[in-house]
């Protein structure tokens, strides 16, 4: 018999799917039609397959992203991470579309997800600090504890954020959308632990190898031209969540 906490992700996660598919979506083709409308020049992005921002084939992308954090997230127990996690992969999966789209990543969804995850954070970081009082432990000690995940995951994300702005001024091929997307993907992964944050950039780099290799292979692309590296990232912290998480 199901608890009536192991209720609380899939409804997290409903709330998720309309927020992919309605505020999220929606700010993502405001964005791709705000570039479009611009005046050309050689640093205005190619839009390919915007179709990609409609309705329906963001439910498509939202259902891919939640449905395997939902399950994993209630197998292993992990309620709280899976609750912070759902909208955050709601909103990360439709910047990552822009991505494809267009080769950007907007502001405003990345604020969106950082600003959940502060919020959550300090919603946690306030109740650890409570139960841990609760439980009879002295209030520093309490709050010590409660603050170590954040103060681990505020590190990672410094860290990983700093080597992807050093990768930006080197011929790479990164842009400075990947390297926000990549610390906030640390903040998020650095509190399950710092390994969870490494493991999902590293993850990023090996699907978007792979990737570049096959299109090259098939000869779908020339060695100069550009991949949207977005996409590949958000695969990669994704996938070292439900890895880590438990």
């Amino acid at each position: 018999m199901p608890t009536a906490l192991s209720l609380v992700p899939p409804v997290v996660a409903l709330v998720s799917l309309v927020l992919a598919v309605g505020p999220a979506a929606s700010a993502a083709r405001d964005y791709v039609a705000r570039l479009e409308a611009s005046s050309p020049s050689a640093r205005t992005p190619r839009i390919r397959h915007p179709r990609l921002l409609e309705r329906r084939p963001q439910a498509v992308v939202a259902l891919a992203l939640l449905v395997p954090v939902t399950w994993w997230g209630v197998l292993s127990g992990a309620l709280a991470d899976t609750v912070v996690a759902l909208p955050f992969v709601a909103v990360l999966g439709a910047a990552c579309c822009v991505d494809a789209v267009c080769h950007r990543l907007p502001d405003r969804l990345l604020g969106w997800a950082a600003l959940w995850l502060i919020v959550t954070t300090t919603l946690r970081l306030g109740t650890g600090t409570v139960l841990g009082a609760a439980a009879g432990e002295a209030l520093w000690p309490a709050a010590h504890a409660a603050l170590r995940p954040v103060a681990r995951a505020v590190i990672a994300a410094a860290g990983i954020g700093l080597v992807m702005v050093i990768m930006t001024l080197l011929p790479s091929g990164m842009g400075l959308g990947d390297a926000k997307l990549s610390a906030l993907c640390a903040l998020w992964l650095g509190q399950l632990s710092v390994e969870a944050s490494v493991a999902g950039v590293m993850l990023g780099f090996l699907l978007g190898g792979l990737t570049a290799v096959v299109l090259l292979v098939l000869r779908r692309a020339g060695r100069k031209q550009r991949m949207a590296f977005g996409p590949y990232l958000g695969a990669g912290a994704w996938l070292a969540w439900l890895l880590a998480v438990t």
